[in-house]
This record gives structure tokens, sequence and C-alpha cells, in this order.
């Protein structure tokens, strides 16, 4: 952990920023993607037991996550409409609610374990391969899943499955063969041989042009004729195991990957003319370095490509050679995953089965300062550190136990954590230092929460995620007792994936997945629902609220900040879209607010941390009242006059994975940030290439 000095644009704006980088998380493999286009949602299956839902209407950002049943084990997913399905390896296919987050529906179509899933183009019948080499179609007609056929068994188990565009074939791939099957009839039409009986079809691709791309274990991409079942093209695109492929809406790009090497290479279909006939072929293009280790599922979506693999990163490329930008998404846990209590310099992190208790590092004792730091803004200095960090205790949950949310009271006195199943409290004491946990004469509306705060009054508030309600806990000393609900679900019906209550518990503000932001106004035990701030047509990334000052701010999908006073219901700052121009690639995800100065704004992505500053020739007397009814951002309305911005920026610093940023002190700063390295540490080593001229 480094200590850095950083200025900003005031006489109180040196900072201290204590960077944790302890804070490492095991990489959670990306087995499968799939995109629904009128929702926009890019669904995302690991090998733990979760579904993550990513909004790209924007920039893209972890929108929900399904937690599944303990060692379920989801092997692909598929969209029909905004209908997701999913198949395991316990032999399930199950329909997700994704509004309530939990199973709708479950069919066994086999018994056995099912390895592939696809929807035909119209979006009535779903196919599904097993490992005793069973195809089922069943209907999702009328809201329901029935079955409807079951086609003659092959030997081997149904890798991949893929509808043609008219939907009346079927192609599947399993060990040595490809097969297509006529869907009303369920008989094989055509059996294409691979050159070796063991070679494996991993990845299948069926264009509109009745053609037939397949990659297998040897490498090859291989490219066939439906019609008649005839090889038209094969090439070694890789040493080993062709895992994913996938084409643009033109269909004039492909998209492979695999194991060896870990490479995205991009082929384009160009005519080939010899003489007086011409011809259609694949010829490479672009090739892209994004991962290390082997690549598992690809998409294009609008000439983006979207894959994912060992290293458990989803990873963002062009497919377009004029622009080659890369970005990564680290697979963060939902959520908090850092508490600080101030008073005693501890963090609380939280993993998926434990919580760790750090003492945080103290920087030598400087010298005596000058009056003025003369030196420019943005300028950083390493500092070294007196005490270094010190890991205090780690509470563990089981295996199948995920803990969704974790805090810390700020006079350290109290640790909160919470799985999907039940919430645990424990009393912390120091000198020595000894945990507790209380388990006994606990109230029953104790229930597991998907949001932990601890109030500067004394107070614990948790957020059951099953009905929105926020329950209201007072702490003595060895005892918790119950004070009072709030039912949030009047106005935010959906997942609430932000919660802020201000410093004096006066305000309550909640931010849900369907684009709502409320407050509520409590007075002691009484409270009311204050108002709705207008409904943004991007999603909410990032909530914060002012320290002693009724103004909420809220960052968008869309790169957009805006400060909304909560007394006289105005904007009194709005930026443009993507003011930040690298939130074209990450969102704001976090936004620390100055105590001292309020018109600085601290905000961070995953790569980066930004400090803004209001604009100071903005005139109160300039700012729009916007109605409840009005869409914010709807058009190029602007709640500051002239134009202005609102904002502007001052000064970024680059980070790798930043996950949390919070305040210590009011010039002292802790941001929890995650290395690559550290990230993958835990992973074979990565395939090497060897490269030409290379001893």
């Amino acid at each position: 952990m480094t200590n850095i000095a950083k200025k900003e644009p005031q006489q109180r704006g040196k900072h201290q920023l204590q960077n944790v980088r302890f804070y490492t998380i095991k990489p959670r493999e990306i087995v499968s993607l799939a995109y629904s286009k009128s929702s926009k949602c890019l669904a995302l299956s690991r090998a733990t037991p979760v579904i993550e839902l990513w909004n790209l209407e924007h920039t893209p950002y972890l929108d929900r996550v399904i937690h599944l049943p303990p060692y379920s084990h989801v092997e692909s997913i598929a969209w029909a409409g905004n209908r997701l399905f999913s198949v395991d390896l316990s032999g399930n296919l199950i329909e997700w609610d994704v509004i309530k987050l939990k199973q709708r529906y479950e069919h066994s179509p086999t018994g056995n374990a099912l390895w592939s899933i696809d929807v035909n183009p119209a979006e009535t019948d779903i196919a599904v391969g097993s490992e005793e080499g069973h195809i089922n179609i069943l209907s999702i007609e009328n809201d329901e899943i029935t079955y409807k056929t079951l086609f003659n068994k092959q030997k081997g188990r149904v890798l991949c499955i893929k509808f043609d565009k008219t939907g009346t074939k079927l192609v599947t791939g399993t060990e040595g063969f490809i097969r297509i099957w006529n869907v009303l009839k369920g008989t094989t039409l055509h059996t294409m041989t691979l050159s070796e009986k063991d070679l494996i079809v991993w990845s299948l691709q069926v264009l509109s042009d009745n053609t037939i791309i397949a990659g297998d274990s040897a490498g090859f991409v291989t490219v066939w004729n439906a019609e008649n079942a005839t090889q038209i093209d094969s090439a070694q695109v890789m040493d080993k195991n062709v895992f994913a492929l996938a084409v643009n809406n033109k269909e004039d790009r492909l998209v492979c990957s695999g194991m060896q090497p870990p490479l995205i290479r991009i082929f384009s279909k160009t005519k080939i003319k010899r003489e007086e006939s011409t011809s259609e072929r694949w010829i490479k293009f672009l090739q892209r370095d994004a991962h290390k280790h082997y690549v598992k599922s690809l998409l294009v979506i609008d000439d983006q490509i979207y894959s994912g693999g060992m290293d458990g990163i989803l990873t963002i490329t062009s497919s377009e050679r004029m622009q080659a930008h890369l970005s990564q998404h680290a697979p963060f846990l939902k959520g908090s995953v850092a508490s600080m209590a101030i008073s005693k310099k501890l963090l609380l992190l939280r993993y998926p089965n434990s919580v760790h208790l750090w003492r945080l590092g103290s920087v030598a004792p400087q010298g005596e300062e000058k009056q003025s730091w003369a030196l420019p803004v943005g300028h950083t200095e390493e500092q070294l550190l007196e005490q270094t960090p010190q890991k205090l205790l780690q509470l563990n949950v089981k295996e199948d136990h995920f803990i969704e949310s974790a805090a810390i009271s700020p006079d350290a006195n109290w640790i909160c954590y919470s799985t999907l199943k039940e919430l645990r409290i424990s009393r912390l004491k120091s000198d020595p230092l000894q945990v507790e946990r209380l388990v006994d004469d606990l109230p029953q509306e104790l229930q597991p929460a998907s949001h932990i705060i601890f109030t500067e009054q004394g107070d614990l508030v948790l957020l059951n995620p099953q009905n929105n309600h926020l329950s209201w806990f007072t702490l003595e000393e060895d005892l918790v007792t119950f004070k009072y609900t709030i039912d949030l679900s009047e106005n935010c019906k959906n997942t609430i994936s932000h919660l802020v209550i201000s410093s004096h518990s006066e305000y309550i503000v909640a931010a849900s997945s369907d684009h709502i932001i409320s407050v509520w106004k409590l007075h002691g035990k009484q409270y009311k629902h204050l108002l709705n701030l207008p409904r943004h047509r991007a999603g909410t990334t990032a909530l914060s609220m002012h320290e002693d000052y009724p103004r909420v701010v809220v960052a968008y999908a869309n790169g957009q900040l805006v400060e909304y006073d909560l007394v006289n219901r105005i904007f009194t700052c709005e930026t443009n879209e993507y003011l930040i121009p690298e939130t074209r690639r990450h969102c704001i995800s976090g936004i620390s607010l100055d105590p001292q100065n309020r018109n600085i704004f601290i905000v961070h992505t995953e790569v980066n941390l930004y400090v803004l500053e209001r604009d100071q020739h903005l005139d109160p007397k300039e700012l729009v009242s916007t109605s409840k009814s009005k869409k914010l951002s709807n058009g190029n309305r602007s709640s500051v006059a002239g134009g202005s911005k609102g904002l502007s920026l001052k000064t970024s610093l680059s980070r790798q994975h930043l996950v949390h940023v919070s305040r210590l002190s009011p010039n002292e700063l802790v941001n929890v940030s995650i290395s690559t390295n550290n990230l993958l540490a835990p992973l074979p080593p990565p395939y090497r290439r060897k490269k030409f001229g290379a001893s």
C-alpha cells in the first residue's frame, strides 16, 4: 500500500491517497454469453453459481445479479425476447425472472446433463442438447415451457446446437460429427464427418446463406454447405480448441477464439475472382491480443466484440481495423466491497465467502509544510509508511454460502454481514481484539440484507431485497433492538441497486434498476415519500449525498453527472453526456464529495480517479426547475443556462481495476484496487507463443 499526496484546485486541496492493493479475489471463469436486442441486456454465466445481467444501452455496467442454488453449473444461456433461459449439468432447463431475479419455470427434458441451448428465429421453440445425445424441442409460446419433440438419439454429448435462419433445420455438433436435422420430423438430413473421429465440435454458426461454420478441438474452422453437406473451406486458425465462434449482423465478419493461443482472430468475407468465376472466402482480417488465458465465449454486438473465458474478465474490443480500443471489466462482486471505521482507521473487505478486517497504515511524520504548496494541479508524490497495514481478523462462511453485503460501524464496535440465507452480527472489542457473534435474543426482523448501513447516530439499517423493506435497529451493549420498518416498495418496485442515508438520517435516497431514484424524508419514526428525481433514460451507476447539505449527486451510464437540491427541488449542476471521454468505456462507479468544498467532486471508474470542479461562473438564478413528469436528458435539455457543462475536469489518476473510494478524513482518501497480476495469479501460467526471431 502506498500513500500519495494529491493537489486539488483549492487551498485545502492537498490530499493523501492511500492505495489499498491487498484486496484480491479469485478469477471466476466466464462460461457463456447471450445478448437480448430488445432489452439491450448481456447475460453472462460464470463457473460460480451466478448469472450476471449487464446493461449495454449506454456504457456497459453490471446491472443485476441472479444468484443460483449452490453448486449449480450453468453451461449455456439464451434469450427469447426478454425471457432468459439456461441449461446446466444437473439436467435442468430453467427460465429466469430477470426483474425479481429468481427462478420462474424449471423443466427437466431428459434427466441427463444439458450442454447446449438455442432459440429459433421466431422465438417460439427452444432446442436443448444433452450428455447422452438426446435433442429436445420445447415450445415457449403462451409464456410457458411445454414438451414438443424428441429427436432420434445420437451417439455422444451434444456440445453445440444452432437453428438455421428459417427455423426448419437444426445443426448439432458432437465428437467427430456435424448433423443437420429436420425440426418438424426430428430426423437426420445430413451427417458430416470430421477428419478424425476423436475431434470435438465446440462451436457452431449457421448463416443466412445456408452456410455452416464449425470450430473444433484441433484448432480448425471448417465451412460447410448445408444444402448438400459438402465442405467449402477449412483452415487451422489455432493450435488447439476453437471454443467460440461469432458473426456480426451483416455476416461479413467471423470472430473466433479458444485455447492455444488465446487470441481473438477476425476474418472478413471477401469476393475472390479467378478468371470468369467469383467465389466468397473468409480471409484473415484482424487479430486482437485481449486475453492471456483461454477464451470460452464470444459475441459481436454492433461491431464490438465481447469475450470472456478463464480469467473471468469481460473484454470489449472492436472488430474494425481503425478502432483498436480495449476495455476490460474485472469480475467484481456486485455492491460495495469495502467499509470503513474512520475513528479506528479500520477497513472491512468483503469476499464471496469471507470478510477481512485490516488496520490501515500510517504515514511517517513530515517536517513543517510550507504555507503554499507551489506545485501544479494533479501533481503526486509518494510518501513512506511509518506503519504497514495489518490484517486483524477473517470471518468465514461455508463455501456454498455467498456474502452479498457487509459493513463495519463507524466506531468499530460492530461488524455485520449477510449471506443469501442469514444475517450475522458480531460485537468487536479491542485490547485485546475479540469478536463475539450475537446469536441469542435477536429480533425476527433481522433478515438477510442486500444493503447494510450503520448510521452516524448508532443505528443499524438493513434493506430486505425480497420486499424492499428498510428496517432500523438500535445497538447497545450486546443487544440489538428493532425500531421500525420503512416500506420502499411503493416507489421502488424493482431491485434497489443504490441506497444512501444522509449524515443526520434525515433523507433516504434509493435508486432502482428501472431508472427510478426516490427520496424519503425522515422525522423520528415518521417518514414520507418526498419526491422522485426526473427519470433518466440511462441507468444509475453511482449515488452520493453532500455531508450536512440536502443535495444528492447522481452518475448515469451515459457519463452524465447531476446534482439535485432536495429542498428547492431544482438541479444545481448538470454535465453533458460523456464529459469525461473515458466514461464511454467504463462508467462512473463511485462518487466522493469534499466536506470542506462543495464545489469539488471526486469520481472514479474502474481505471481512473477524477477530480472535477463546479464552474464558478454559474448563477443560481440560471437554474431550471424540472417537473416530476419531465424525463431528464431527453433531447438537449440542460438545467444550466448558456450551455454550460456545470463541471470541469481538473485532474485524473490512472488505476488498475479500482473497486472502492471512500474518505478517511477531510484531507485523506482510501482507494481499493485490484492489480491485473494479482487477479490472474491463481491461474495456471498463460500460454506463451513462439515469436519470430526470438531465441
